[in-house]
């Protein structure tokens, strides 16, 4: 019998076998468009089929409002889960299950399929879907940019070497692919012409690949990073020293839903910042959760992942105008984006349900 837990492996492979098989069979996927549909299919059936091995919650879970929220293994997910371990949700009357999916691409389809209420998507992926007409917007951000180390193996002695060698992202169009593309531009690089860009998955096949050598450098999260910074790997790029503003993780919904819902979305948001204030004040609550959700066993990163988060989260968790501007400056000088979307960031956030739940 397979149990909740495995239902983001699940998603992961069912979606890579899709994947390959639209490659195999162009005549079915002969169309980004065509693709899509098929991926947004394959979210909603697999979310459907997580939501079932959870139905037999605890009587007190039914009575409460059941809400899917999309997750990564991103540690700026961290909210969502320590408002969930401390009740905040429940005590707003919401029973919010996290389902993990693999990419942010992905986690916005299952917000425009209508299976997932809530989502936490980097901008990446929510300014690209928005563009291309999909009804979803930006509630909140928990910081203004998460700690990312460009880190290549050792041999490599300098930025020049990089050329003609692999890197690796979760997926194309990913907060992931946005960060890799940022940080090789610090150091006179070209994400387009210099490297090989693959796509692994996930944070912790990123690392894999960059240790065994499948890879020669890579842009990690503090949680994937530290191990080869404790070794001393050469650090080309530490983000967070550069004036970088990008909105990752981001609590997303639909503007439909948050139009027909407007409570459920402002006693979430109540919940997460309530979350964030408990990160700031009890790390060692922090540390549980964070070891549950991500299973994470080192106790020296899981220290140092919720110290460096807890000192960038913002109390005030409103998406930065400055980040969206950036996105979409960044998808423009790679394809076409209407001129009535540049310089208006309120048109992929809105502001109106965090200003009502930090006024409670």
């Amino acid at each position: 019998m397979v149990d909740s837990q495995s239902c983001p492996v699940l998603l992961f492979a069912i979606c890579r076998t899709l994947h390959a098989i639209c490659h195999l069979r162009s005549a079915i996927c002969h169309s980004p468009e065509n693709e899509t549909m098929i991926h947004s299919k394959i979210v909603s059936v697999v979310i459907l089929y997580c939501v079932a091995l959870q139905a037999e919650a605890p009587v007190f879970a039914q009575d409460l409002r059941r809400i899917h929220y999309g997750t990564s293994v991103s540690i700026s997910h961290l909210p969502v889960w320590v408002a969930k371990d401390a009740g905040f949700f429940a005590k707003k009357g919401l029973n919010v299950e996290p389902v993990q999916i693999r990419g942010g691409a992905l986690i916005t389809m299952g917000i425009m399929s209508g299976q997932l209420q809530f989502s936490g998507a980097g901008a990446e992926s929510v300014v690209a879907a928005r563009i291309e007409g999909g009804d979803v917007v930006l509630l909140a951000c928990p910081s203004n940019l998460e700690p990312i180390y460009l880190i290549t193996r050792p041999e490599i002695k300098s930025a020049a070497e990089l050329k003609g060698k692999s890197s690796a992202v979760t997926r194309l169009g990913s907060s992931t692919h946005f960060y890799l593309r940022n940080a090789l531009r610090v150091v006179g690089l070209d994400s387009e012409k210099d490297i090989t860009i693959l796509q692994l998955g996930a944070g912790p096949e990123m690392a894999t690949a960059l240790e065994t050598g499948r890879i020669a450098v890579a842009a990690l999260n503090v949680r994937y990073a530290i191990p080869f910074l404790r070794r001393n790997w050469p650090v080309l790029v530490d983000l967070t020293k550069t004036d970088l503003i990008y909105p990752s993780s981001c609590v997303t919904s639909s503007r439909a839903f948050v139009k027909s819902e407007p409570k459920v979305v402002e006693d979430f948001l109540s919940g997460y910042v309530a979350a964030i204030d408990l990160i700031k004040k009890d790390q060692s609550f922090a540390e549980r959760s964070l070891v549950k959700w991500t299973r994470e066993t080192d106790s020296y990163v899981v220290t140092k992942s919720i110290e460096t988060h807890g000192r960038i989260f913002k109390s005030a968790p409103y998406v930065p105008d400055k980040g969206i501007e950036n996105v979409v400056k960044d998808l423009a000088s790679r394809r076409n984006v209407p001129k009535e979307f540049i310089g208006r960031p309120e048109l992929f956030r809105d502001n109106v349900p965090l200003d009502r739940a930090l006024s409670r």
